[in-house]
């Protein structure tokens, strides 16, 4: 058997870790029902589990209320929701130009829809400067978006510094953690 070493993890983790591997088999031989659907014992195992999946990631991620956790198919999917969701025609929003495509596509398919689309470029070493950003936002900027590390190049961002800039110019902040949560230590604190 060939040896593989496989550094695209940052796409889909292989192989899995094993914790991993263990708590899908668990539940799929052991309950395998979908939460909400019904109330046999199943089902409401089911439902304790994400339940508690969203405990953990609240207790990893800083949040207070489990409850404010959401699931979705994939990154992609929750920051196509996010966005389309978030941004309306005449909205304003700015962007780092170290974006993921699962941004920058739907950012440029809203432009077109009429948001109005501002890429702050990095640093030639890979950095952003929180100053640039606050340099591109308008009283009308509604989001801020960014990635916490460059899937790219590996840039790690200023996210808490840039978290202030947001709030400040009263905006809110969108941050892309796909290539960083449980990397890197990272809270909403």
């Amino acid at each position: 058997m060939s040896r593989v070493t496989y550094l695209d993890n940052a796409a889909t983790t292989w192989p899995k870790p094993p914790e991993v591997a263990r708590a899908m088999k668990w539940f799929v031989d052991r309950v395998g029902a979908n939460p909400g659907r019904s109330g046999h014992r199943l089902s409401i195992e089911a439902s304790r589990v994400v339940y508690r999946t969203r405990e953990t990631l609240a207790e990893l991620l800083g949040i207070t209320d489990p409850l404010r956790i959401i699931f979705c198919a994939n990154a992609t999917h929750a920051l196509n929701l996010a966005l389309r969701g978030l941004l309306r025609p005449g909205s304003h929003v700015v962007a780092t130009g170290l974006e993921h495509n699962s941004v920058v596509r739907p950012l440029r398919a809203l432009e077109a829809e009429g948001v109005r689309l501002t890429i702050v470029e990095c640093e030639p070493d890979g950095t952003l400067d929180p100053a640039a950003v606050t340099r591109a936002l308008r009283p009308e900027t509604a989001l801020v978006v960014m990635t916490h590390a460059s899937n790219v190049v590996g840039t790690i961002l200023p996210v808490r510094e840039v978290a202030a800039v947001a709030r400040e110019h009263g905006a809110l902040l969108l941050v892309d953690a796909a290539q960083s949560l449980g990397a890197l230590p990272f809270t909403f604190a």
